[in-house]
């Protein structure tokens, strides 16, 4: 469980004990209105009132603050009311009479609705077809209805409207809206903004979204209120429970409640759940972590259902003593789970298609109306392809609706005349009007309704993660490539592998004809709201947010809502912005400089690309390179003071896209800055070089008080202009205290705010990437081979600093030794004259003292800073800070980096499963993934030293040997990051020279560089040649996707195999001084083979952008790289490049993430600025710890309220954190059923959030499958366990620590079911998985000489057995328990070995014995039977001779 153990409230934090009570009793008090109707639209004919009851919508309970957006929301899903977009709604008063019709019509509806009729006990009734209450066709918008004009243009007299933009509570508090009451639709008319709204929606409704719900209400609704607390009751029951002293019983009366207990879990558990695979000796029970071809139903666990989607056999066996057979499996059982599941994802794909109606709605060519058919009221003209070629309708839209003119045709033979046809068809809505006009619109209409109440009475609503596998594997059922588009929609992070059909018909369905989709680009603002009148002031809306009051709940809630708002919508148009720039849709302001210098405005967005322009801006590093780094620390940096949340510190919303090795830094604008000097000042700090620093008394203040202590910065004298290029005499002016690094400038805006900008150092800079020359510590220049292209004289390496928890870190460890010290002289330095009290002071006050003396100076180690200046004070405090920070990084080289590595051999269960987990514990730890090559290098020293101490064991040169070894999987995960870093550097070169050609060839460029990353050598001529024979393919097999570009690839560098390696290995020796030892590696295949390739794709995948095809890929052999073709992976297999998004105000968990609708993928993890929803949060956490079940419940229920109530979406990585705490404590208060379905919920948050096969999805799992197993839900709990143990596979390898633990288990279940078969594969799986271990590996061979010993196999016991005992004896010693009963065991499996061999023997001897003695009595008898018939023969002989004597 993510951060159940480890989170503390801090002494700063207020206790949980502390929330205001007020607030929580006006929350809980809050008012909810009840039997509030939604009427229809008022016609011009009188509408009978069991009519109108018919037709009227009854809204659930809903709170008084609830948004009127959220009603109209709602609205939208309902039949008759979906295609229904311009009106408004008025409060009315609801007669009684007309309520009471309304609550019985709406019984009526909940009674039939598919939900209530399955929860309805007895017999199954015969399904009947969805009924509508009136014609297909709405009265409520025809010919009759009434339309006024709208509220937008002119205020209603005498109405109460509610606007849509408003809440509730103003009109429950003016008592002008309560229970009981009404809210009339009222059509209003169309101008051209609206219009658009209505036609988006109509399409949508055509396009496979068709409305299925009657009613707003249902059984759920009113269960979904008081399940927290039914949840809360359980808990505190269970506490009770285990608190109240056991009661005396007799052991009959004991025994007899076990008995029932059993008995009633038994009859609780699905008797599918019992039943699981069986694993026959011709399949392997290990999971094939290189096949990613059908990915999404491994990462599911899904492995029956992949089974029967291919048609192969898979064979399952029961734990159930009644379900099973002879041999326990079960052969003819008439429908399984999976198979079930599968013909309802098969029938859910059809229902989709039947949703889906092929009718195209698109302007007219006539359009716009013409000035004299304008004044007659004209809006627009419409043309429509209606399905099944019933032909082409002209359409007039105007303000009261829409009508069927007499225009005919299209193009050349186009005729114009807009006014109404004989049957014009009028409606207020296009749908309406369409559906009275055409048939077979009005038929396939009301299939596409009837299929979307049969698609709903079907979905797996309860159950989200089923939801989303289907999702991710409609190209299984159908032959299409609709699971891309639905996985799309339905996460945040798209995954770097696509759902694809790979059959060779699917190319047709890729792409479908769309006049609308046409339109829809070229209408495109690039994210400019055009109907606000102005552009959005971004930086306003984030600055009054930060400053709304916050004295209550209520305020802090919306001023966190506001604020995370606010930012989403940021970064969302700044990944538009710089995809419209790309798109070379927006000019550049100084279109006459350096490309590179190039700045854009667009939407009162600043965006600049990242580069050294060489303009004289104040900046201390140089270079591209530098200056990429320097934007990454900026944001890191502006997230830090986000966090703090400090009044007065205003800050920009800052947001870093990268796409196509370009990035762009995305900042809102300072107020008056770009009107020129006089609209705003510089406070603190300089923006040009040649200008001398400032300095603020107040800003020094603000800065002093708020950022020193939390941050250990320290004040220091600098010169007014501190760049040696910028000394003019020996008598500069001086500022005696400056705060911060020399980059950090605060200006003071147009608006009176401070604004701070370029904090690109909040630490000092490493000392250890500093030449030993310029005052560094030097220890890479002593540990990095000569032979290696690495350098401490980079320009880029003035970027790296400290990271701020390895400040923290290092002032902790030299303040205990200042404790440590004190302790030890503590005798010596007391004297008679002073007392305890103020020898206590005293320590007080030299502690306080010390810890100010550790606060670092940000301005060390700066190249060309002018020193010579200082007095001699002045230069030796200069030195103490030096001293200071190369003393922090030699903390972090001889300390830090050495105790990881004893940490990973020691704890192994510590090690991430992926990448981005590898980075969140270094950074945990204070380590830069600058160090990823210096760990690595001590990985492989201790692989060699566990090398070098197995081969002195075995030539006699030691006698014992350690319990653990270093773990195989460390090294492989530290390579695979270090090289998908250098990979980003590489790839982003290639693609940034090729300039704008690259954009029109990228699939060519990156799949010749994945071909050579992925691939041991190149293909000859002859080799090519024969694998395609072999395949069947020739080289115009990517024709399709080809363009007249092809031809013109020598525009770009040509680069082989070997050209792509040198690179990357050029560049990881540049970035980590480091030389790879497993991946291209020619000269020890066996260290090519242990390199995993899966996982190397993936996070290459993952940190540049690109998405692949989902299919079998030949990765490990010979690869072919041209810009023509590539191999394993062609072109054709590139799917897309998404940019990556990093916003600064993330909560530090995650980097830059791809992004393909927006930002969404980044926004799902800005940190919240609510503490009290953080306080709540942790204090679940320590009520968990302390086993105060009720109350820990009680709070991150809170908790999860308050983060989704900001965030409006539980999707967000801190709702996940709380759903999986939820399931923490409901699994140790024994509700494994509720624990299990918030473990779901975790775990679909997860998914969504941060993609398939995320390492939180992996432990979800994990999680989620020991929680199912506690249930008795073993089916489940395999599932989810294999699936954990595949995505283990796919982020890490086939050698990560956690694969072997869960082989054991898989291991131990199978042999408490009695398949001890399968649990022997499965204990070998584990073994050849090294754990790093000794130990554990000699417990597993014990396990497998017991079941050897079960199945009579006593010699192969014995053998296993003696392996166990031997690492015993090396490992932990003769005296040791382990090796004392290994011992025993094998003598015991010796003498029954040779008691058996000694059987075997006599009853082979006894065998020989007896075929000797039959051979012998074989020969006897065959001798007598010769004898006897010698003596016939003989006897015979004498016969014939006496008849030939009487003859004579």
């Amino acid at each position: 469980m993510t951060d159940s153990n480890k989170d503390t409230i801090a002494n700063e934090e207020p206790s949980p004990e502390l929330i205001n009570e007020e607030e929580a009793v006006a929350e809980a008090n809050m008012e909810f209105l009840t039997n509030i109707c939604i009427l229809p639209p008022t016609l011009s004919k009188t509408v009978s009132k069991e009519q109108i009851a018919k037709d009227a919508v009854l809204l659930p309970p809903i709170m008084a603050s609830e948004a009127v957006l959220a009603i109209r929301a709602a609205l939208s899903e309902i039949k008759h009311f979906a295609h229904i977009t311009t009106y408004r709604l008025i409060v009315e008063e609801l007669d009684e009479s007309l309520l009471e019709l309304i609550i019985k019509e709406q019984n009526h509806k909940e009674a039939s609705s598919p939900e209530t009729v399955k929860k309805s006990k007895g017999k199954k009734k015969k399904k009947k077809k969805a009924s509508v209450s009136h014609d297909i066709v709405s009265f409520y918008t025809c010919d009759q209805s009434v339309v006024q004009i709208s509220s937008k243009t002119m205020e209603p007299q005498d109405e109460i409207v509610l606007n849509e933009f408003d809440l509730l509570t103003a009109l429950v508090e003016e008592g002008k809206l309560g229970s009981n009451m009404a809210l009339r639709m009222v059509l209003e008319y169309y101008d051209e903004a609206s219009l658009k709204d209505h036609l988006y929606k109509t399409k949508s409704l055509l396009d496979g979204n068709p409305p299925y719900l009657l009613s707003l209400t249902n059984a759920d609704d009113v269960n979904a209120q008081t399940e927290g607390e039914e949840v809360v009751e359980k808990v505190e029951q269970s506490q009770v429970e285990a608190n109240e002293e056991p009661k005396e019983e007799t052991q009959e009366e004991s025994k007899e409640e076990e008995k029932q207990e059993e008995e009633t879990k038994e009859e609780k558990i699905d008797p599918l759940e019992l039943i699981i695979p069986a694993f026959p000796i011709t399949e392997r029970v290990e999971i094939d972590g290189k096949n990613i071809q059908d990915f999404y139903f491994l990462a599911a666990g899904e492995e029956e259902r992949l089974a029967i989607a291919k048609g192969d056999d898979y064979v399952t066996q029961s734990i159930d003593i009644k379900d099973k057979n002879d041999d326990g499996k079960i052969e003819n059982r008439p429908v399984s789970k999976a198979s079930k599941a599968h013909e309802v994802g098969k029938k859910l794909v059809e229902l989709q298609k039947k949703c889906s109606i092929p009718c195209s709605i698109v302007y007219s060519g006539f359009n716009p109306p013409p000035a004299h058919r304008r004044m007659l009221g004209d809006l627009a003209y419409l043309q429509v392809n209606l399905p099944s070629g019933e032909g082409m309708v002209h359409i007039t839209v105007i303000p009261s609706g829409f009508y069927v003119n007499k225009s005919s045709g299209s193009n050349d033979d186009a005729n114009f005349d807009p006014s109404p046809a004989l049957q014009s068809c009028y409606s207020h809505t296009l749908l309406d009007c369409l559906l009275q006009k055409s048939p077979s619109l009005r038929l396939a209409w009301s299939e596409s309704l009837a299929a979307a109440q049969e698609k709903n009475e079907i979905s797996p609503h309860e159950n989200p993660l089923e939801a989303f596998f289907l999702s991710a594997t409609q190209y299984a059922y159908d032959n299409n490539d609709a699971s891309c588009f639905a996985m799309d929609a339905a996460t945040l992070r798209p995954s770097w592998l696509v759902p694809s059909n790979t059959s060779k018909n699917s190319k047709d369905e890729k792409h479908k004809y769309s006049l609308w989709r046409t339109e829809d680009v070229l209408s495109d603002t690039f994210g400019v709201d055009l109907r606000s009148g102005a552009q959005r002031d971004w930086n306003e809306d984030l600055q009054v947010a930060r400053e709304l009051p916050r004295d209550t709940i209520d305020q802090r809630i919306e001023r966190a809502r506001q604020i995370y708002k606010s930012l989403s919508e940021f970064a969302d148009a700044s990944v538009t912005g710089v995809m419209a720039i790309f798109k070379g849709h927006i000019m550049p302001m100084n279109p006459n400089e350096n490309i590179k210098a190039h700045v854009y405005l667009h939407n009162n967005i600043f965006f600049s690309k990242v580069a050294d322009t060489g303009i004289d801006t104040f900046k201390l590093g140089k270079g591209d390179a530098c200056a990429v780094k320097t934007a990454a620390r900026d944001a890191n940096c502006v997230g830090m003071l986000h966090k703090l949340d400090l009044d007065g510190m205003h800050t920009l919303a800052t947001v870093l896209v990268d796409y196509l090795g370009t990035r762009f830094l995305c900042q809102s604008i300072v107020p008056g800055i770009l009107l020129g000097d006089k609209t705003h000042k510089v406070l603190h700090g300089a923006v040009e070089a040649t200008s001398p620093l400032s300095w603020d008394k107040d800003v020094h203040e603000m800065l002093e008080n708020n950022l020193s202590k939390p941050l250990m910065i320290a004040s220091r004298k600098t010169l007014k202009s501190p760049l040696l290029q910028e000394e003019k005499s020996d008598d500069e002016e001086v500022i005696d205290d400056f705060f911060g690094s020399l980059e950090m400038k605060c200006i003071l805006g147009s608006d009176k705010r401070k604004y701070f900008l370029d904090i690109t150092r909040l630490t000092t800079r490493d000392a250890n990437w500093v030449p030993s020359d310029s005052g560094g510590t030097g220890n890479y220049e002593k540990s990095v081979s000569k032979n290696l292209s690495f350098t401490l004289d980079d320009d880029e390496w003035f970027a790296h600093v400290l990271r701020p928890e390895l400040v923290l870190r290092f002032t902790n460890k030299k303040m205990n030794d200042l404790r440590a010290s004190k302790v030890a002289n503590k005798d010596s330095e007391k004297s008679g004259d002073e007392d305890d009290a103020e020898l206590k002071k005293k320590e007080v006050e030299g502690n306080l003292e010390y810890l100010r003396s550790l606060r670092m100076n940000l301005n060390v180690f700066v190249p060309n800073m002018k020193n010579s200046l200082f007095n001699t004070n002045d230069i030796e405090q200069l030195k103490k800070d030096e001293e200071l920070a190369r003393e922090a990084a030699s903390y972090l080289w001889d300390t830090i980096l050495p105790q990881i590595t004893r940490e990973v051999r020691e704890t192994p269960n510590t090690i991430p499963i992926d990448g981005k987990g590898l980075t969140e514990y270094l950074h945990e730890r204070g380590v830069n993934c600058r160090y990823f090559g210096r760990i690595a290098t001590l990985a492989k020293e201790q692989e060699d030293q566990d090398e070098q101490e197995e081969k002195d064991l075995i030539a006699g040169k030691r006698k014992d040997l350690p319990r653990r070894s270093m773990p195989l999987c460390w090294l492989e995960m530290l390579e695979c990051e270090i090289i998908a870093r250098a990979a980003k550097h590489v790839l982003g070169k290639y693609l940034a020279e090729s300039g704008a050609f690259t954009l029109s060839k990228v699939s060519n460029t990156v799949g010749s560089f994945l071909s050579a990353l992925l691939s041991c050598g190149e293909e000859s001529a002859a080799e090519t040649e024969r694998r395609m024979e072999k395949d069947g393919s020739n080289s115009s097999e990517d024709q399709g996707e080809e363009t007249l570009f092809s031809g013109a690839s020598s525009m770009t560098t040509a680069r082989n195999r070997a050209d792509i390696w040198k690179d990357i290995n050029n560049e990881i020796e540049r970035r980590f001084g480091y030389s790879l030892h497993l991946y291209n590696n020619t000269k020890d295949s066996t260290t090519a083979i242990r390199a995993p390739l899966v996982p190397l794709l993936r996070r290459v995948c993952q940190r540049t952008g690109i998405r692949l095809h989902a299919k079998k890929y030949e990765l490990g052999g010979k690869g072919l790289c041209t810009l023509g073709s590539s191999f394993p992976i062609a072109p054709s297999d590139v799917y897309d490049v998404l940019p990556l998004v990093k916003h600064a105000a993330n909560d530090g968990s995650e980097g830059f993430v791809p992004s393909n609708n927006g930002a969404d993928a980044a926004n799902a993890h800005l940190h919240i600025c609510l503490p009290d929803a953080k306080t709540a949060f942790e204090g679940a956490n320590m009520l968990t710890n302390e086993q105060s079940f009720n109350h820990a419940l009680t709070y991150v229920q809170e908790a999860t309220n308050l983060y989704q109530r900001v965030t409006e979406t539980p999707l967000h990585s801190r709702v996940a954190k709380c759903f999986d705490l939820t399931a923490l404590i409901l699994f140790q208060a024994k509700d494994f059923e509720l624990s299990a379905a918030h473990a779901e919920k975790a775990l679909a948050v997860s998914m969504q959030i941060n993609g398939v096969d995320c390492a939180e999805a992996a432990v979800a799992r994990r999680v989620l499958s020991h929680i199912l197993l506690n249930g008795g839900k073993l089916a489940s709990a395999m599932k989810n366990s294999r699936a954990a143990a595949y995505l283990t596979q796919v982020l890490a390898g086939s050698h990560h620590v956690e694969l072997s633990t869960s082989y054991q288990k898989f291991s131990s279940i199978y042999s408490d079911i009695g398949n001890v078969l399968v649990s022997l594969r499965f204990l070998q799986a584990a073994i050849r998985r090294k754990n790093g271990d000794r130990v554990l590996q000699a417990v597993l061979n014990r396990q497998m000489a017991q079941i050897y010993a079960t199945i009579g196999e006593i010699s192969a016991a014995a053998q296993v057995e003696k392996q166990s005992f031997q690492i015993f004896r090396v490992t932990l010693g003769d005296d040791h328990e382990y090796t004392k009963q290994s011992k025993e065991t094998l003598h015991a499996y010796m003498v029954a070995a040779q008691n058996q061999n000694k059987i075997i023997k006599e009853q082979q001897e006894k065998q020989i014995a007896e075929a000797q003695a039959n051979a012998i009595a074989d020969e006897i008898v065959a001798e007598e039977i010769a004898e006897e018939e010698r003596k016939k023969k003989k006897k015979k002989s004498k016969s014939k001779s006496k008849s030939k004597n009487k003859k004579k």
